[in-house]
C-alpha cells in the first residue's frame, strides 16, 4: 500500500512538471524589441537558417516536376525573390511575427504527414510532403510576401490567428506551431537578404533583409 502511494505521488509529480513545462516553456511568449521599420523584413520565427535559396520562373519550370510545391508558393509573391527557411527546435519560442506592417490577403491549410524535419534529404531543408499552412501577406506598397508554418514529427498542431483582410502591424503575433518545426518565408526580388546560413534568428527582432525600392 505504501509503496503505491509513493508510485501514486510519483506519477502526479511528473505529469504536474510536465504541465507545467509545457505552459511556461514550450508555450512562453517573451517580449520582442521590435524595430517598427517597414523597410526591414523582420523574422517571423525563432530558429536556425538551413536554406537560403533564390529563385525565377525559369528555376521554377526546371524544377516544377521534382519540387512543385516551390511554384505553388511563389506564383502569387512574385516572378522573383528569396526563399528562406528556419527550422525551430524545442528550445525555441514557437510563435510566429508579423515580419512588415500589413494586410492578410489570404491563409490556406494544406493536410499531409508529420515526418521529421531533421530528416529533409532536399537543399532547402523543407519536408514539401508535411502538413503546412500558408500566409500571404500585402504592404501598403502592394508587395507580397508568403509565411508557411509547417509541421513536424512532433509538431502536430499548426495555429494561425489571423484573417484575409486583417491589418497587422510588424511584430504582431500571427500564429504557433506547437512543439517546433519549420517556418518558410518567400520573399519577392526588392530584398536584400542579411542573414546567413546556420544563424540563429529572433522571432519579431531579427531582420532577415532590407527592403529596398521596388
Amino acid at each position: 500500500m505504501k509503496y503505491i502511494k509513493y508510485l501514486f505521488y510519483t506519477l502526479l509529480t511528473v505529469v504536474i512538471f510536465c504541465a507545467g513545462f509545457y505552459k511556461f516553456w514550450f508555450l512562453r511568449q517573451p517580449a520582442r524589441h521590435t524595430p517598427h521599420d517597414n523597410h526591414l523584413f523582420v523574422s517571423p520565427a525563432n530558429g536556425k537558417i538551413v536554406s537560403i535559396t533564390t529563385w525565377n520562373k525559369d528555376y521554377l519550370a526546371i524544377t516544377k516536376e521534382k519540387y512543385g510545391l516551390i511554384s505553388v508558393w511563389a506564383k502569387d509573391v512574385d516572378t522573383a525573390g528569396y526563399m528562406i527557411s528556419i527550422q525551430m527546435d524545442p528550445t525555441h519560442v514557437h510563435f510566429q511575427r508579423s515580419p512588415v506592417d500589413a494586410l492578410i490577403i489570404s491563409h490556406r491549410h494544406v493536410s499531409g504527414s508529420f515526418n521529421n524535419a531533421l530528416g529533409s534529404d532536399n537543399p532547402y531543408g523543407i519536408r514539401f510532403e508535411n502538413e503546412h499552412n500558408e500566409i500571404l501577406i500585402q504592404t501598403a506598397d502592394s508587395i507580397r510576401y508568403k509565411i508557411i508554418q509547417i509541421a513536424g514529427f512532433m509538431a502536430r498542431r499548426i495555429e494561425d490567428y489571423v484573417q484575409p483582410g486583417q491589418q497587422l502591424k510588424q511584430g504582431d503575433v500571427i500564429g504557433l506551431i506547437k512543439l517546433g518545426s519549420q517556418v518558410t518565408v518567400i520573399l519577392p526580388h526588392n530584398v536584400k537578404v542579411d542573414v546567413k546560413l546556420g544563424e540563429t534568428v529572433i522571432d519579431g527582432e531579427t531582420t532577415l533583409g532590407e527592403i529596398t525600392t521596388p
